[in-house]
């Protein structure tokens, strides 16, 4: 989530801690903040709120994410954080891409 310097970002497992696991983190994030629409080739990435709301935008659609909702954002989605309409929480990772053998 450094895709805007105002949310805070703590990372609890950095690469290497845990197999296929590129970070475990733990962020606040203040109201009206955004993140920009990006996307990740090779990586899912996995959002659960704690505290809060957050509205994200993940292939166009509006996904809101509330106290204790995960959202799972695939390899090559498009996704962004449109709004945070009350200061949140969230716990995420991202995860190393598998390559099917």
């Amino acid at each position: 989530m450094s895709h805007n310097p105002l949310i805070m970002k703590r990372v609890l497992f950095e690469k290497g801690t845990v197999p296929g696991l590129m970070h475990l983190s733990h962020i606040v994030l203040p109201k009206g903040s955004n993140a920009v629409e990006h996307s990740h080739e090779k990586t899912s990435e996995v959002f659960y709120c704690t505290r809060g709301r957050v509205i994200f935008i993940v292939n166009g659609k509006v996904e809101p994410l509330g106290p204790g909702q995960c959202l799972v954002v695939e390899p090559g989605e498009a996704h962004s954080i449109e709004d945070v309409p009350e200061e949140a929480e969230m716990l995420y990772f991202m995860n190393e891409g598998v390559t099917d053998p």
